[in-house]
């Protein structure tokens, strides 16, 4: 059981900076929720990479200066095993805040978020 949802807790998505913030986790519910959704389609458990990044620790990973991992509204998904980061961005479609949000694939991790201002997908 998890401290956010059944299934995650805050630590997965604090941010991994060394010298930063001091781990902060905010959590935005929506996207929980939609992860939720998506264990659930996948039928296995999902692990976090990346959640939230204060903005010292995004510059430091080279993230976009609009990145939605410093609004706590976005989370890198590691590859699951069974099934090819093609086959997980197609799960997340059928997830409607991903699906209205943002989508991106990358060779090892999934990324998606819960924006609300307009779908976005791009393989990185």
């Amino acid at each position: 059981m998890g401290d956010l949802s059944e299934h995650f807790n805050r630590r997965e998505f604090a941010c991994r900076g060394i010298s930063c913030c001091g781990h902060a986790a905010p959590v935005e519910s929506r996207l929980v929720e939609a992860l939720e959704v998506f264990r659930a389609r996948i039928g296995q458990p999902v692990h976090i990479n990346c959640g939230f990044r204060c903005p010292d620790h995004n510059d430091e990973v080279g993230g976009s200066k609009t990145s939605r991992h410093m609004d706590a509204e976005a989370a890198d998904i590691r590859k699951v095993p069974s099934m090819s980061i093609e086959e997980m961005a197609i799960l997340a479609e059928s997830v409607p805040a991903f699906a209205e949000g943002g989508i991106g694939r990358y060779e090892t991790f999934l990324h998606v978020d819960v924006r609300t201002d307009g779908p976005a997908r791009w393989v990185g």
